[in-house]
């Protein structure tokens, strides 16, 4: 087995739950699980979301190739300020995605706000993350089949996967656009099997969400009858490729 890859990390405190979740916590879970790298975002928040971007990239450059950042900046922010910011994120401080919270940014992925989003990350070469589930209507996964048409060179990855409810969504919206791609933490296990019988193993990949979490994502990839090859991919090759994990010369080792 190759070392696996958590996608989808917060860091910070969630303003919906109020949850918090310290540096700390992401070692050890990392360490309990197995766990070799991990992509870091800010929770939906009401601190200040740069400071929260700092610190990630402090905690990157504390970890080389153990912490990548994930950006998520406010779409209602105006277009100047919102891609100067995402470019210190990506160009100073190595961070590999954009992150778009319908829900937490109470705002439709289809709104011409959101398409400086997608103009930046094609011009940066990075992929749009994009919550889906919980937060309807904003967070209905097939309104990201519009922007993935207009950006096919753009990768659009649909967290949660639909979060259980809207996952048959979220399956078509895949099946429609080969540029998205389904991380279906918080989905049951049968979901996950029909997500790789529809749109194949190479297009999923692991996240967890938040640290408890953690285990029971792994457990439910391993439980499903995936052989060792499927695993391999959804827990690493699969988000090497999609978030270019040698970025800025560090690179994943085979051999964690």
């Amino acid at each position: 087995m190759l070392p696996i890859i958590d996608t989808h990390v917060h860091l910070g405190t969630s303003k919906f739950s109020g949850v918090t979740t310290t540096e700390t916590e992401l070692l050890e879970s990392m360490e309990r699980n197995g766990v070799a790298a991990s992509l870091v975002m800010p929770q939906p928040t009401l601190a200040n979301i740069q400071d929260i971007h700092a610190q990630i990239a402090d905690l990157a450059s504390r970890h080389p190739g153990k912490f990548y950042g994930i950006a998520s900046l406010d779409p209602w922010m105006e277009e100047e300020p919102y891609v100067l910011q995402l470019e210190q994120c990506v160009k100073e401080w190595g961070f590999v995605a954009a992150k778009l919270h319908p829900m937490g940014h109470n705002i439709s992925p289809l709104s011409d706000r959101c398409t400086k989003i997608y103009e930046t990350a094609k011009r940066l070469n990075i992929p749009v993350i994009v919550h889906t589930g919980l937060g309807t209507p904003f967070s209905l996964p097939a309104l990201l089949i519009e922007p993935a048409r207009r950006f096919p060179e753009v990768t659009f990855v649909l967290a949660h996967a639909g979060f259980a409810i809207y996952t048959d969504e979220a399956i078509v919206a895949a099946k429609t656009c080969e540029n998205i791609i389904l991380e279906p933490s918080w989905c049951q296990t049968y979901t996950v099997q029909k997500m790789v019988s529809a749109i194949g193993h190479q297009r999923l990949i692991m996240g967890s969400d938040h640290v408890t979490n953690l285990p029971v994502e792994i457990m439910k990839y391993r439980s499903i009858g995936l052989s060792e090859e499927q695993l391999d991919d959804i827990f690493h090759h699969n988000a090497k490729r999609i978030f270019n994990l040698n970025y800025e010369g560090v690179t994943i080792s085979e051999g964690l």
